[in-house]
């Protein structure tokens, strides 16, 4: 597929996960396939007729939608030769993997001279395995229905496991006060039987800037992941502290 849709590219720290605190250049995709109640990017849920193209002291610039391959090819070459030094290029949204027939022929093409991170919702696991042979890393979310609004996607985060093994894989669950303590044993199970996997429980954050999570609970969700994951992680969303993209 010659054309996609993009929310918008820009460079910031790496806000979540592993890499946090590298500095990458950020593809947003457009569109996604799940409505999580608390999402931090609503902007990318649907495919809009333009994407912002944001660089630091310039005035951001809107290009239209779709965006062929080559177009976004000459963009992010650019930011990689002006912003250095980047660490990873960020392919997130949305959820990136339902253009995978964009990502792919892109990937392949733009030969990036960093490594790829992908950041997804793992809920794909078929079109993971197109984009996979060019991407270096993968950040999957395990959205656990108790606090989503979703459906549950066990199954599908199982086989999406399957698929990334032997690629860097490291797993995040977004943890509030309403997510239970079954939801967390599980996806912490997950994490633990195909690595085990880097697991990063992440406070979601209000709009005004607070954890929707109280310490007790979040003690208790960590020790009850604990139990079945022998290396379990807090880490606040810290793009969101800072301020930043």
């Amino acid at each position: 597929m010659d054309q996609g849709y993009v929310s918008e590219i820009f460079v910031s720290f790496q806000g979540e996960g592993a890499r946090v605190g590298e500095r990458h250049l950020f593809v947003r995709m457009a569109a996604c396939n799940l409505r999580c109640r608390y999402c931090d990017t609503p902007d990318s849920l649907v495919r809009t007729p333009y994407l912002t193209v944001s660089r630091a002291g310039l005035t951001p610039i809107r290009l239209p939608n779709p965006v062929r391959r080559e177009r976004l090819q000459r963009h992010t070459a650019a930011f990689l030769e002006a912003e250095g030094p980047l660490d990873a290029v960020a392919i997130t949204g949305g959820e990136p993997l339902l253009q995978a027939d964009y990502l792919a022929p892109f990937l392949r093409e733009a030969r990036f001279p960093v490594p790829v991170l992908l950041e997804t919702n793992g809920s794909l696991p078929e079109q993971l395995a197109t984009v996979l042979p060019w991407v270096s890393v993968v950040s999957m979310d395990i959205k656990p229905p108790s606090n989503t609004g979703e459906r549950r996607l066990w199954r599908e985060h199982e086989e999406f496991l399957r698929t990334a093994r032997g690629t860097e894989t490291y797993v995040k669950v977004l943890v509030d006060m309403a997510t239970s303590e079954d939801d967390i044993m599980r996806a912490s199970q997950l994490a633990a039987d195909y690595g085990p996997l880097p697991l990063f429980l992440q406070p979601i954050t209000t709009t005004d800037g607070r954890p929707d999570i109280d310490y007790p609970t979040l003690s208790r969700l960590f020790a009850r992941a604990r139990q079945v994951h022998p290396a379990v992680r807090v880490l606040p969303q810290m793009h969101k502290m800072l301020g930043i993209q």
